[in-house]
């Protein structure tokens, strides 16, 4: 088992063989909250972690796991509150007192009620028995019901959806985290300094991804002491588009162009524009304030322009418009 987790990662490295990468991703379905050698330890003033896996790259879906969990939370949380256990008191009545069974999946319980999963599978199967509960069900509890179901209808189908769109996401940054970290680990070092790197790496990178997915950015820049100190921005596209092709250009600038550049400009802000529309802030860096700023290759490719003569554009311009 030692010589073929390293043999795997060397294959990965040198050849692009996929299998350990496989491997990691297949072990992040594993229950491992549940797993019966996983214990808390104390060590010092850390609570610790503890658990004991029958192969090396588990370790490392373990720690995917976790991550993935955490940046899914949002997407896959149960309502909590008087408003939601209101609503399942009334799906609970509808259940046992009038015998419509939504077929609701059913989380905890006390003695007076079951709280339900809301999703919208159970809103669907609701709206199917419409006719059913208007011929059935008390006053009483046919406005507390449907004033339940008009509260959490949309949330759930949205945040449904968002999930969808979220999760896809995170699985994309998660294979290309893991990617970079098994391109660069030593595999001449132990197999538990292997998982260390590559542990370290993974989450390193994926913390980056995350924030980019999420609209922030980390930047770098040197504080009025010259040191170099990190930010988190909120990366945007400024209320001034031209701002996003060159800081500080706006749209009076246009007149001191030629019109060669100016066509430049309009066309560069009419990607921008497009990319606005959907929200899409993958092509763009940012400055300190987390205003977007296109990159210069991701403009090239959309002009079909070489980026050398793109950036030597850009700089005409910018001696235009600042001289």
């Amino acid at each position: 088992m030692t010589n073929d987790f390293r043999e795997r990662i060397r294959n990965y490295q040198n050849s692009g063989d996929r299998l350990v990468i496989d491997e990691i991703l297949y072990g992040t379905t594993f229950d491992f909250m549940n797993d019966p050698t996983r214990q808390h330890q104390i060590e010092g003033n850390a609570l610790k972690v503890r658990i004991d896996l029958p192969r090396h790259e588990y370790y490392i879906s373990y720690r995917i796991r976790v991550l993935r969990d955490f940046a899914l939370q949002e997407y896959i949380g149960v309502p909590r509150g008087a408003e939601y256990e209101d609503f399942c008191y009334y799906i609970t009545a509808l259940k046992y007192e009038y015998g419509i069974d939504f077929g609701a999946e059913v989380i905890k319980h006390n003695e007076e009620l079951e709280f339900y999963r809301l999703t919208a599978a159970l809103f669907e199967k609701i709206d199917s028995k419409r006719d059913e509960i208007l011929e059935n069900v008390y006053d009483h509890h046919f406005s507390g019901f449907y004033r339940g179901y008009h509260n959490f209808r949309d949330k759930i189908t949205s945040q449904e959806s968002a999930a969808v769109v979220a999760t896809e996401q995170v699985d994309k940054n998660i294979v290309q985290a893991l990617e970079r970290a098994l391109s660069y680990v030593d595999t001449t070092k132990s197999e538990r300094e292997i998982v260390r790197y590559v542990n370290s790496a993974f989450s390193t990178k994926f913390g980056e991804l995350e924030l980019e997915r999420k609209g922030m950015k980390r930047i770098y820049r040197v504080n009025g002491q010259d040191k170099t100190v990190k930010l988190f921005v909120k990366k945007h596209f400024p209320a001034n588009l031209y701002g996003a092709i060159l800081p500080g250009i706006k749209e009076r600038h246009l007149d001191e162009l030629s019109k060669q550049q100016v066509e430049f400009i309009q066309q560069a802000h009419d990607i921008i524009l497009a990319d606005r529309k959907v929200q899409d802030l993958t092509n763009y860096s940012c400055r300190a304030n987390g205003a977007a700023l296109i990159k210069r290759d991701y403009l090239a490719e959309k002009l079909e322009k070489s980026p050398e003569s793109v950036r030597k554009m850009l700089s005409r311009i910018k001696k235009r418009v600042t001289n």
